[in-house]
């Protein structure tokens, strides 16, 4: 269960289906779209699907109210939120933003926490020192925002500032590097199921991590693939260039995994996005309770999903 339908954001899933990686490991693998990363966890509670993708924080919450679930393999690493500024504004740090007006999506978007946490800790307040202005999700309506200068800075998805860059505006990105290290999607089971199948599930998760390996060797060969399995998604060809950049951008390990096994957790960012959580409060998105994340964050069936030749595999 992927939280939106995205062959651009999710390829290595479907690269892994087309050179027939899950079908080595005796699996028939669907795909479906969950409509957000909650509705994803509560289609795994539920029994109707074996495994999800969902963002961090809807994990989080998932199990901070009693839910036994397990983070399994780590796909996305950095912050799929974030906040940019035009280069023409001059801003370079968040203290640049005082006086300024800061374009979200919309006021009740998941960057919106995000970013009023990171002007406090800057000392600049909303509404006294800093607007906060919707101005939509990478629309015309975004772009022309920024053109006109209604708004100085934007926060919203990579995705959204993908489509914004891709329009020709230059943004540079103001988040600090702690929020930006904040992990995204991963795969997650039910403890019972993990219990009950854990062959079953190193056969998908090596099938996944193959098809990451390929991807990572073959960046052009992966894009072309990835095109002919869904030719809409990349119809136009600067946003797709740029979706795919934000898609790579996601999925590269901080350096201090670079030499791990493949889905390895990070758990200094985890750790850092459970505590900025907690701070929140639960209508904001904020967790009800403290999470053990090394209880939660499983790694089990990481080395068995490793078990094969980089080498081969890139060469496929």
């Amino acid at each position: 269960m992927f939280p939106v339908e995205s062959v651009n954001q999710y390829h290595p899933f479907y690269i892994a289906d087309e050179l027939g990686f899950f079908a080595e490991e005796g699996l028939e693998v669907e795909f479906e779209d969950a409509g957000g990363s909650s509705s994803a966890i509560q289609q795994v509670l539920a029994g109707n699907a074996e495994a999800g993708l969902p963002a961090p924080s809807a994990f989080l919450n998932a199990v901070a109210q009693g839910h036994e679930l397990r983070w399994i393999y780590s796909y996305q690493y950095a912050n799929i939120f974030t906040l940019a500024a035009t280069a023409e504004s001059g801003i370079t740090q968040l203290s640049d933003l005082a006086g300024k007006r800061v374009g979200v999506s919309d006021l009740s978007g998941g960057e919106v926490p995000l970013v009023r946490a990171v002007l406090t800790e800057a000392g600049l307040g909303e509404g006294s020192d800093v607007r906060l202005v919707p101005v939509g999700d990478g629309s015309a309506l975004t772009v022309d925002a920024l053109q006109s200068g209604q708004v100085d800075a934007y926060s919203s998805s990579l995705f959204d500032l993908a489509a914004i860059r891709s329009a020709g505006i230059d943004m540079v990105t103001i988040l600090p590097q702690e929020a930006q290290d904040f992990p995204a999607n991963g795969i997650v089971v039910t403890a019972d199921f993990l219990e009950a199948e854990p062959e079953k599930l190193a056969g998908f998760l090596r099938a996944v991590a193959k098809g990451v390996a390929y991807a990572a060797a073959n960046d052009e060969r992966a894009f072309d693939m990835a095109k002919q399995i869904r030719p809409e998604e990349f119809e136009l060809e600067a946003l797709a260039a740029e979706n795919w950049t934000a898609a790579r951008t996601l999925k590269t390990p901080p350096e201090s995994l670079i030499d791990q096994p493949l889905g390895s957790h990070y758990l200094p960012g985890f750790q850092a996005y459970h505590d900025f959580l907690r701070q929140g409060t639960e209508e904001e998105g904020g967790l009800a309770a403290d999470v053990d994340l090394e209880l939660v964050l499983d790694s089990s069936l990481l080395e068995s999903a490793n078990e094969f030749d980089r080498a081969a595999v890139a060469g496929k």
